[in-house]
């Protein structure tokens, strides 16, 4: 079993023995590019390359993924255990993500999925 299924299955098993609360990242309020703070506002989801970050999960367009464990990692990051729901598919799946704090100073966010793929860049919503 790789490391990265050993830590989802620890992540997964305190989860269930403290509860089933969902988890926050600490940020403070909603981030997303420009088409997902609009989707924040009128929760019109139509705009194909939206993406919306906030305290509790985080989706695009087809895929919303919300937090079940955060916890802090290197280089102002955050790794989340995370439980996934995809447009037009019935089932969940379970993942690991990272959010990092852009290192060139803006008020934004990087967001990665398990396999290191950047999902975008995630600027605070006004």
């Amino acid at each position: 079993m790789s490391g990265v299924r050993r830590l989802v299955l620890a992540a997964v098993l305190m989860s269930a023995t403290v509860g089933a609360t969902s988890a926050e990242l600490d940020i403070a309020g909603d981030y997303g590019n420009e088409a997902g703070c609009r989707y924040a506002i009128t929760n019109d989801y139509s705009e194909e390359d939206m993406l919306l970050l906030t305290p509790r999960d985080v989706g695009t367009h087809v895929t919303l993924c919300s937090f079940v464990q955060v916890y802090p990692a290197e280089a102002d990051s955050q790794v989340m255990v995370v439980t996934c729901g995809h447009e037009g598919d019935e089932t969940t799946t379970l993942g690991l993500m990272r959010v990092q704090k852009s290192p060139d100073g803006v008020d934004a966010y990087l967001v990665f999925d398990q396999d290191g793929t950047m999902w975008g860049k995630a600027g605070r919503c006004r």
